[in-house]
């Protein structure tokens, strides 16, 4: 039933990150949906399924948004990895760590993600400095979007019985 739970929020994740619209402003920035689902599965689960969380999401993201297929991979299982081996120092069930972490991972996957298309010569049309205005902008709807993610994927697991106290 986890794996399942898994799947299906992060494909509805993807659905919800390719609905909603760009902040124009900010180089384009869109909503770091997927990458709130896979931080609530860094910060809830062992690392196994936090790297499976990681490679979906990318999968879907690069399939969205037309990246060659394993980038956002690679930049989903950085953060990911990385929250998950610090999940038991920081308080998991608080949306203040919700907030920061997400704010923090979509600043990293924004600029690893930058970083691998420039080093591969892929043809992107966005400079350095909007690379940081978009990574500005995501992390700033990374405060908000990654919290209620969070919250919402803890609810169905709560509801399906994949987690048995009540944490919201």
């Amino acid at each position: 039933m986890n794996q399942l739970v898994l799947f299906v929020s992060l494909t509805l994740c993807a659905i919800a990150q390719a609905v909603l619209p760009h902040w124009h402003t900010m180089a384009q920035a869109k909503a770091p949906v997927l990458l709130g689902g896979v931080m609530y599965y860094a910060l809830t689960r062992r690392g196994g399924v936090a790297l499976e969380a990681a490679i979906i999401a990318g999968f879907l993201q690069d399939v969205l948004d037309f990246i060659p297929l394993g980038y956002s991979v690679f930049a989903f299982a950085l953060a990911a990895q990385l929250v998950n081996r610090y999940r038991t120092r920081v308080f998991g069930g608080s949306w203040v760590t919700h907030m920061l972490l997400g704010a923090m991972a979509s600043v990293l996957t924004t600029l690893v993600l930058y970083s691998l298309l420039v080093a591969t010569g892929v043809d992107i049309a966005i400079s350095l400095g909007a690379a940081f205005r978009k990574a500005l902008g995501v992390a700033f709807m990374g405060l908000f979007v990654i919290s209620l993610v969070f919250w919402a994927i803890e609810r169905l697991d709560y509801r399906l019985g994949n987690i048995r106290h009540r944490e919201f």
